[in-house]
């Protein structure tokens, strides 16, 4: 694995060079690389150090140290390069990025709630036109959620959909999606069998009435199984993950992505109940996410996941 990672040297730029500098030397290299190319991607990942301005700082101090020291210390750009697991410094996406990332679906969360709330309605008793309409909500902030993630990542950042975890690597064992489906299962009698224990009888974040329509369950067996695992793993575990990570830590990056992960999956006040559960489950794929560098096992976990949640909803 190569150790002499100089994101100047790649880009063709001094110490000195401006931000916007750095960003028009990475995109003619950029438009001079092949897709998937060495060069292509050795330019990503000098771009995801460079483009930040934090990112940038972080690096020139551990430069200035390794030069002091004299030694040469593999940075975790390094990794990267080899394709590797980097730990999560190698994302440029800042702190006020993901707050930002996070404004308009937290609006969009809040107003579900309040509406849930506020018309006090049981979901049981919704009509097929009612459910078509909370779907098609549901759609909208997948779509939104997707947007977001993506363009700060391929627009602001430059970057490819490998920054997003869209690569196998060494660590990416077969049999990990079962092992976390497993453990999200687990997690999930787990919960409902304390609060029964506690004569507490929780509501689904699914009213099983969805299931007496045929537009409102195919349009749930969309979501569920194709939009959301994609979407979600994207949003929640490529892009807030690692940038929680990249900023607190790993053990802190799994608690702020699964408990957001949680919120957006509740709506009326009896489905909070299900929190603790789908943040935990949230924090599981995180843990996928960071143990491989790769997107694919936390995606499948979730496909499988949501499919079983969707058929069980038939024999009920």
């Amino acid at each position: 694995m190569a150790t002499d990672f100089d994101p100047y040297r790649i880009l063709g730029v001094d110490r000195t060079a401006s931000a916007d500098d750095v960003r028009a030397a990475y995109e003619r290299l950029i438009a001079a690389s092949p897709d998937g190319s060495a060069q292509r991607r050795e330019a990503e990942a000098a771009y995801a150090v460079l483009g930040s301005a934090e990112s940038r700082r972080e690096y020139d101090e551990r430069l200035a140290t390794r030069e002091t020291l004299g030694v040469t210390l593999p940075p975790p750009e390094a990794a990267a390069l080899a394709g590797e697991p980097s730990g999560f410094r190698d994302v440029p996406w800042t702190r006020r990025d993901m707050a930002l990332a996070l404004i308009l679906p937290l609006i969009l969360m809040v107003l579900n709630v309040v509406t849930a709330v506020s018309t006090d309605v049981d979901s049981e008793d919704l009509s097929e036109g009612e459910h078509i309409i909370g779907f098609a909500f549901g759609f909208v902030l997948e779509a939104a959620l997707l947007g977001l993630a993506l363009w700060f990542t391929l627009r602001k950042y430059k970057l490819s959909w490998r920054a997003l975890g869209f690569r196998w690597t060494p660590r990416t064992e077969w049999w990990l999606p079962l092992a976390v489906v497993s453990a999200a299962l687990a997690t999930v009698y787990v919960w409902v069998l304390l609060l029964y224990l506690l004569d507490i009888e929780p509501d689904s974040n699914i009213p099983q009435s969805v299931y007496d329509y045929l537009i409102p369950v195919i349009m749930l067996g969309i979501l569920s199984i194709i939009v959301a695992p994609f979407v979600e793993e994207v949003f929640f575990r490529a892009f807030l993950f690692q940038g929680a990570a990249k900023q607190w830590g790993m053990w802190a990056g799994i608690a702020v992505s699964g408990l957001i992960f949680g919120l957006a999956h509740v709506g009326d006040i009896d489905t909070w109940l299900i929190l603790p559960a789908i943040a935990i489950i949230g924090g599981i794929f995180a843990w996928a996410f960071a143990r491989t560098g790769s997107i694919y096992p936390s995606m499948i976990a979730h496909v499988i996941f949501n499919s079983i949640s969707f058929g069980l909803g038939f024999t009920e």
